[in-house]
């Protein structure tokens, strides 16, 4: 398992494309066993030992430098209301909750689910973009300067750019980070490529 790997360079998809937005996902590991296996137990089955071997591999991630409760909060990404229901839980905010814990941070819900889009498991980049559009809505202003998106997997980057898109374009000063669990592959990863 490879740990501590350096962040990717993404580009929000804020709508506008003569002065573009750019933020750094960081990672804990790739998207390959054991971790892929750990995450589809805990999203699907609710395991806890798969649990466990989720938050060991977070607890690899350090805090990013300049963050502390009084400027930065982290915000997991929303679920829809029809899959919280399907489910039965929410696990992006059970991993959220404890890395919240971990670096001594606050939660922040207010970002929002609009689109009641497809999942994004399975589909190919273009698919992904294409079903993102609009997914998201900023309910408040950001009680702070600096978020840390947060999500379990990464898989292609859409569904954090179209998140930090949503924020950039309406709260333009707000620093934005994203952290994820798990993202890509040694062979198939947004390292490889200058900008997702």
């Amino acid at each position: 398992m490879t740990w501590r790997l350096p962040p990717v360079r993404l580009k929000a998809l804020t709508g506008v494309s003569d002065n573009p937005s750019f933020f750094h996902l960081y990672f804990a590991t790739y998207y390959q066993y054991p971790t892929n296996q750990a995450l589809n137990q805990f999203k699907d089955h609710e395991s806890l030992s798969a649990l466990m071997i989720l938050i060991h591999a977070l607890r690899q991630l350090p805090k990013p430098v300049g963050c502390h409760a009084k400027n930065t909060a982290i915000v997991p990404m929303p679920t829809t209301d029809k899959r919280l229901v399907k489910r039965g839980f929410h696990p992006v905010m059970v991993l959220a909750k404890w890395l919240a814990h971990h670096w001594g941070l606050s939660i922040w819900q207010g970002l929002g689910r609009i689109a009641d889009s497809n999942r994004q498991r399975g589909l190919n980049r273009q698919a992904r973009l294409d079903n993102i559009q609009d997914a998201f809505v900023l309910n408040d202003a950001p009680p702070v300067r600096q978020l840390i998106l947060f999500d379990d997997v990464a898989t292609t980057g859409t569904t954090i750019q179209a998140a930090a898109g949503t924020i950039m374009r309406h709260s333009p000063d707000t620093r934005i980070i994203a952290v994820c669990v798990a993202h890509g592959t040694a062979q198939m990863s947004l390292l490889q490529t200058k900008e997702g």
